[in-house]
């Protein structure tokens, strides 16, 4: 009998316990045992990207970081606990994306983050609002902080 076959199309749909393991950092754990208690995992999830849309992923980033920013916990560094809440934080098409890419960045926490704002903010969107800056015209009549 094909196991494929006497799969119900629904347990493929559903999360499994591996799916919701984050992938390891870079930096070593320096404690035995620690705990991302699900009020946290929900405060981060409140923050979600989507990957749709008129999105900043450099915001999504900062957001993320201020909130990771107001939590310890001992042995586990700052760029480890982003990278474990991470995965938390993307719905939609940025989780597709996220999925795809972290496999690719060994645990560096500054190479994920780099991927990620460029691929759901492409450098053609920087050289645009760069042009923008370097083509401001003051009106006549218009103040130059108002310009």
């Amino acid at each position: 009998m094909d196991t494929l076959n006497s799969i119900p199309i629904l347990q493929f749909s559903t999360l499994t316990e591996t799916s919701l393991v984050p992938h390891d950092s870079s930096q070593t754990i320096q404690t035995c045992s620690y705990r991302l208690s699900p009020r946290l995992i929900a405060l981060v999830q409140s923050l979600s990207f989507l990957g749709e849309g008129d999105e900043n992923s450099y915001l999504h980033i900062r957001d993320f970081e201020q909130t990771c920013d107001c939590l310890r916990i001992e042995g586990i560094s700052d760029e480890t606990l982003h990278w474990k809440l991470f995965p938390f934080s993307f719905k939609r098409k940025a989780r597709q994306w996220y999925n795809r890419a972290v496999g690719k960045q060994q645990g560096d926490w500054s190479s994920l983050c780099s991927n990620f704002c460029l691929h759901f903010y492409p450098i053609s969107q920087i050289i645009d609002l760069s042009v923008k800056v370097l083509t401001i015209k003051q009106e006549s009549k218009e103040t130059l902080a108002s310009a």
